[in-house]
């Protein structure tokens, strides 16, 4: 599996866990050690998926930048 599919799935896995925990966290009906636990590898998650993203908008930047400007079409063709 190429690695951008990989890294794909790992986002999006990361993204439906980080929302899992979300809603067990809203219930409120977990005991505290439970919901400390949770709330940590919340945080983990958000800062992994905050950095996917920073890396992301840095690559397209960079992509965005290396293309040639595009040529204004005359309409005195």
């Amino acid at each position: 599996m190429p690695a951008s599919k990989k890294k794909t799935l790992d986002y999006e896995a990361s993204f439906l866990r980080l929302e899992e925990i979300a809603r067990l966290l809203e219930q409120g009906n977990l005991p505290l050690e439970q919901a400390m636990l949770l709330f940590n590898e919340s945080t983990a998650l958000a800062a992994r998926l905050n950095k996917t993203l920073t890396e992301a908008e840095q690559l397209l930047t960079v992509t965005a930048l290396d293309q040639p400007p595009e040529e204004e079409v005359s309409s005195n063709a």
